[in-house]
């Protein structure tokens, strides 16, 4: 992935401006959206992320097609998902984009209906995710690494063996494939669990989820 591409960020809160910290400090170009204007959303990004350039909820999956990475992090609360349209993320003549789920469910929370069904269902919250936004590459990813941890946690400067390690999940190989690069530039060492059922470790109560992890540690639930 070039260095310059840009890569959108949905949800301005403390996971999202996170992720654009750590992005932006290894060159890697960040736009931000919420349900705030860009204009409202400016000073915000001054104090949290500074460098993230505020758009449009409208604008991210457009300038991210554009600029070439291709990716959108979905760091909206789950409770709120029904506020992000799918259609956003829907860029007629370009490659589908990919989402990178970095949401959680949890108990206290009330989901959108289309979310709880397949949570009733016992599927891994994912499928929810890809079934809502059908035309995206759906990849579960930075959901089991707390905000409070991710910028000292990433570490570009190490080997890839004493970073941190961070599990992912994906039905496309290919989409899998950009995340990890993304997230090896970030500064961890990415592993691949396989498909999107495959991801049910990383969710909350699952064995991986918050937990400082190494390669090895991941790979004994990867399918």
């Amino acid at each position: 992935m070039s260095e310059q591409a840009v890569v959108g960020v949905l949800g301005a809160g403390r996971a999202g401006t996170a992720f654009a910290r750590v992005m932006l400090r290894v060159g890697i170009d960040v736009d931000l959206c919420s349900t705030r204007p860009p204009r409202a959303l400016q000073h915000h990004l001054k104090i949290y992320a500074p460098g993230a350039l505020a758009v449009w909820p409208e604008q991210v999956g457009v300038r991210t097609a554009q600029q070439g990475s291709g990716i959108v992090i979905l760091a909206v609360p789950q409770e709120e998902l029904d506020e992000v349209d799918p259609e956003w993320l829907n860029i007629p003549g370009t490659e589908s984009l990919i989402l990178v789920d970095a949401t959680n469910t949890w108990h206290d929370e009330e989901l959108p209906s289309w979310l709880q069904a397949a949570i009733d269902e016992q599927l891994p919250s994912s499928y929810g995710i890809a079934g809502r936004f059908g035309r995206t590459r759906v990849v579960k990813a930075l959901n089991h690494i707390s905000h409070h941890d991710i910028e000292s946690f990433a570490n570009p400067d190490l080997p890839l063996d004493q970073r941190r390690a961070v599990a992912l999940a994906g039905d496309d190989a290919d989409a899998r494939g950009h995340v990890m690069s993304l997230l090896a530039q970030m500064g961890f060492d990415p592993v691949s669990l396989g498909g999107l059922a495959a991801g049910q470790p990383i969710e909350p109560g699952g064995p991986l989820f918050d937990r400082p992890l190494r390669r090895e540690e991941i790979l004994r639930f990867a399918r």
